[in-house]
């Protein structure tokens, strides 16, 4: 006996590939978006570094600083380092993407390492400075120190 009900619609476009194939479809598009929003994250940290730099905004630039784990004498010496990098403009500043923080034995970056900020000076031997960048949220970043190891 037959039921006069319809066969099931197919309601989507990948309906005929097999699961796995649309499992790993979705992974790749998911994971291509989330890598696309990193990638404007990173862009506005750029963007808002040259930006104070410019304005020789010392507050923001040290807004831009993970400092956990700090210490005071440190911070204070970063934060003179910040101050009297404002006496070159920027000539150019550009991202680098890795996940290596080359520090000294004993010291350890204070957050995961996932790009770095590489900023040239307007100087006659075009001064090179590279920060490292990791995430302190969701798809925000700040500036890495480097921290004693315990």
């Amino acid at each position: 006996m037959s039921t006069p009900l319809l066969p099931a619609r197919r309601w989507s476009i990948l309906a005929p590939l097999p699961l796995w194939a649309r499992i790993g479809l979705w992974v790749f598009t998911i994971s291509a978006l989330l890598s696309y929003y990193q990638l404007r994250a990173l862009g506005h940290l750029r963007t808002a570094w040259v930006s104070a730099h410019s304005s020789r905004d010392t507050a923001a630039l040290d807004s831009m600083v993970c400092w956990d784990g700090v210490s005071a004498a440190e911070r204070q010496r970063m934060r003179l380092l910040l101050a009297q990098e404002l006496e070159h403009p920027i000539h150019s500043t550009d991202l680098q993407l890795t996940f290596d923080a080359s520090a000294q034995p004993g010291w350890r970056p204070n957050r995961l390492v996932i790009a770095r900020l590489i900023v040239v000076y307007d100087t006659p031997e075009r001064l090179t400075v590279s920060f490292p960048l990791g995430l302190a949220g969701l798809a925000s970043y700040q500036l890495v120190m480097m921290v004693p190891e315990k």
